[in-house]
């Protein structure tokens, strides 16, 4: 039996119209799987990128806040800084001004030494000057009773010292004289220094001209000068005392 050849375009239609629509079924099934999954793989994406960006903006504040400390950090050392440096230089200038004071002291004071030992000097000068007008303008005679008078006062001075209360500790006695005493004089000093000052030793007698007159006894520490010499150094040094000028 025959079947009609528009009855079979008919089925093969209808065929190739259900495979059509079944192809077309399968084809949109793989699409809207295709598109559901890049869909999702873009929400993925997006979730990324905004995780991202929201790490990038919490570095980003992170690194303003860290920068901001840094500053601030900085700001504080600097501020440290300058003042242990205007602390420093303060320290320097008030030591340079106490160095300068010193040095202006110690000028001072070398200053006030040279002056005395200038004054020394000069008194020096002044009494080596006197002793040779001394020796210029007076005879021997005269210089020899001058001589014996300063000794005689010494020894009167003497008498009047209280030799109990002065400790004398002198293995001998150092005498010197202007001139050469005479034996009486001698005698009696001898016998002073025993009475007054307990003194067994020997005296060691030396003459110096330059004393004028008078006598130097040397008791170990102790000194007693009765010379002219001696007394024209007072006569200067009171004299510029009372020009106001001290050595």
């Amino acid at each position: 039996m025959m079947v009609p050849i528009g009855v079979l375009v008919v089925v093969q239609l209808a065929a190739f119209a259900v495979l059509a629509f079944v192809l077309k079924r399968l084809v949109l099934s793989d699409t809207l799987k295709a598109v559901a999954q890049l869909r999702q793989v873009e929400a993925e994406v997006g979730h990324k990128e905004e995780a991202m960006r929201r790490r990038l903006e919490e570095n980003e504040r992170e690194f303003q806040r860290k920068n901001a400390e840094a500053q601030e950090e900085a700001r504080k050392a600097r501020e440290t800084a300058e003042k242990e440096l205007a602390k420093t230089r303060a320290n320097l200038i008030e030591e340079s001004k106490k160095e300068r004071d010193r040095i202006i002291a110690e000028a001072e004071k070398h200053k006030d030494r040279l002056r005395q030992e200038l004054l020394r000097e000069a008194d020096k000068q002044s009494v080596d000057y006197a002793v040779q007008m001394f020796g210029m303008v007076f005879s021997d005679r005269i210089s020899a009773e001058l001589n014996r008078g300063f000794v005689e006062e010494l020894l009167a001075a003497l008498e009047e010292v209280d030799g109990d209360s002065i400790s004398v500790d002198a293995e001998a006695v150092e005498l010197t004289a202007s001139h050469t005493l005479a034996d009486d004089l001698r005698q009696r000093v001898g016998d002073l220094l025993q009475r007054k000052f307990h003194v067994e030793s020997g005296v060691r007698e030396r003459v110096d001209p330059d004393l004028i007159a008078g006598i130097k006894i040397k008791l170990g520490s102790l000194e007693i000068d009765g010379t002219l010499r001696n007394r024209m150094g007072e006569a200067i040094e009171e004299a510029r005392k009372q020009r106001g000028v001290s050595a």
